[in-house]
């Protein structure tokens, strides 16, 4: 298992973060980047590819623990630990399933992705 998208999915929300700021769109940002990553990383496989969504989903939940008391408390922030890593591993294979094999197809499970995310950021109460 090649680690480098593991160790790039483990700072990818420390990378985003500012352009988040300039450019509030979360699902497209983050999505971005995990695309660039499938596209451009070798070795990828499954269990590499979701365990890189775990770690992305780490890395955001403690930045959002900066304000843990603004969130209500540690166990909202292992409710949103749980639920993030799931919808980060998602949309990990969700690109990945899609762009494996290169080309066009890459863009739709971009799309797809950014849909899944934007779903979750507006049905799923803020934390």
């Amino acid at each position: 298992m090649d680690l480098t998208i593991v160790l790039f999915a483990l700072i990818g929300p420390f990378l985003v973060w500012p352009v988040e700021y300039f450019l509030p769109y979360p699902s497209f940002v983050e999505e971005l980047f995990k695309a660039i990553l499938i596209y451009f990383l070798p070795q990828k496989n499954y269990k590499t590819v979701v365990i890189s969504g775990v770690a992305f989903a780490l890395t955001e939940t403690v930045l959002y623990a900066f304000n843990i008391f603004n969130f209500g408390g540690l166990e909202l922030m292992l409710t949103r630990l749980l639920s993030t890593s799931i919808l980060h591993s998602a949309t990990f294979l969700t690109i990945y399933i899609f762009g494996k094999n290169g080309g066009w197809r890459l863009i739709i499970g971009l799309i797809i992705a950014v849909l899944i995310h934007y779903i979750y950021n507006t049905y799923i109460p803020i934390y």
